[in-house]
């Protein structure tokens, strides 16, 4: 389980750096997708430490919502973090009238970190063994 774990936060770190990269080379709707999957990993991640596989990027979000927010381990706005990057990303990929502002994808990248350094904290609280 840890090394799964493990595998999601290396996954998640890629995405942030490619967002990042994106971002500052202009490629402002790409930014969407690889935010979105930063955070995607960081929920399997946690998922993963509690022992859930979904296959489906809904019943991820759900049991995400069901495990976290519920629970209170997690604060609502994580949960808002993460459907605001998905229904970002689903634009950008499959919109293709899809328009992104330069503030919006610097938001959707903040946002990401800011669930990246969550899962961190998460973790660094509560260690898998």
């Amino acid at each position: 389980m840890k090394e799964q774990v493990e595998r999601f936060l290396e996954h998640a770190q890629f995405a942030l750096d490619d967002a990042d990269y994106l971002y500052h080379g202009g490629r402002i709707l790409a930014v969407a997708n690889r935010a979105y999957y930063a955070i995607f990993y960081c929920v399997g991640a946690l998922l993963a430490s509690q022992g859930v596989y979904t296959k489906k990027h809904q019943a991820a979000r759900a049991k995400f919502s069901e495990l976290f927010i519920k629970t209170g381990r997690f604060n609502v706005q994580a949960s808002k973090i993460v459907g605001n990057n998905f229904a970002a990303r689903q634009s950008a990929d499959y919109d293709m009238e899809a328009f992104l502002s330069d503030e919006e994808a610097k938001l959707l990248l903040d946002d990401a970190r800011t669930f990246y350094e969550l899962t961190i904290t998460y973790f660094e609280q509560n260690p898998i063994v």
